[in-house]
């Protein structure tokens, strides 16, 4: 089998292709301790994979420890797929391509593929990019806007009278009331309805320019703001994974 392996730049997500689809996934997170993750989830692997194939965007440092890791145990390399300007149908849409990161690219390669037509491509990780694809499959661009955590951090760290009252509070709010009643609250629901009439948006530009598209959200903060989105959507936890999955298959056949 092979083993398709994310590597973001707070989470390793991954997941085994069986020549069927996608089996035995899991995740972790690895911030601030890069090479240690690497060694734990290669010892933690509970198949032996015939082969390796990884995008990543958390830096080389990553990259070689689990490149390293994969060969001690299992004797294999590592292939890492980029950014190309296209794969098959799906074409990129950037001025220079090899800005798109590898797991946008492949997010929009495996929406596309799952769909065949006009879709919106979500991924809420520590930053949210979303992604327009028509329906021939030309990508039409993007936007890229801070994540639920890095609006919070710039509240944190550039705010003093908001810095003390979150401090307080823990994790993410339930419910769906549009407006806070405390400072905790106020945050947490600004971030949340930013990132979705973001969405909103991109969604209505695509529809000005005759696109119908459905939108595929992804990403470890997608639950989060799924409430927050207007239009209907799909919830594909592992998109890029899924796109992973068809530039691998490319890959090897060539």
């Amino acid at each position: 089998m092979k083993l398709l392996i994310d590597i973001g730049n707070t989470r390793i997500k991954w997941a085994f292709d069986n020549g069927s689809g996608l089996v035995e996934a899991g995740q972790a997170v690895h911030r601030d301790k890069l090479e240690g993750s690497a060694a734990d989830f290669v010892a933690a692997l509970a198949s032996a994979p015939e082969s390796a194939f990884a995008i990543n965007v958390a830096g080389p440092a990553v990259e070689k420890a689990l490149a390293d890791e994969l060969q001690a145990r299992f004797g294999i390399g590592l292939a890492m797929v980029r950014t190309a300007p296209r794969f098959g149908e799906v074409v990129n849409g950037y001025r220079s391509k090899d800005q798109l990161g590898a797991d946008r690219w492949a997010a929009i390669v495996g929406a596309w593929h799952l769909c065949r037509q006009s879709v919106c491509v979500v991924d809420a990780g520590t930053a949210v990019t979303i992604d327009a694809v028509a329906r021939d499959g030309r990508h039409q661009g993007g936007i890229i806007v801070p994540g639920l955590a890095l609006m919070r951090a710039a509240l944190n760290r550039d705010t003093s009278d908001i810095y003390g009252f979150f401090q307080q509070s823990e994790g993410p709010l339930a419910g769906d009331e549009w407006f806070g009643k405390d400072t905790h609250s106020a945050v947490e629901r600004g971030a949340v309805f930013v990132l979705g009439a973001a969405i909103d948006k991109a969604v209505s530009e695509m529809s000005a320019r005759g696109e119908t598209p459905v939108i595929m959200l992804t990403g470890g903060d997608a639950e989060i703001l799924s409430p927050s989105i207007s239009h209907s959507f799909e919830l594909r936890p592992l998109l890029v994974l899924e796109g992973l999955r068809h530039l691998a298959a490319g890959i090897s056949d060539a």
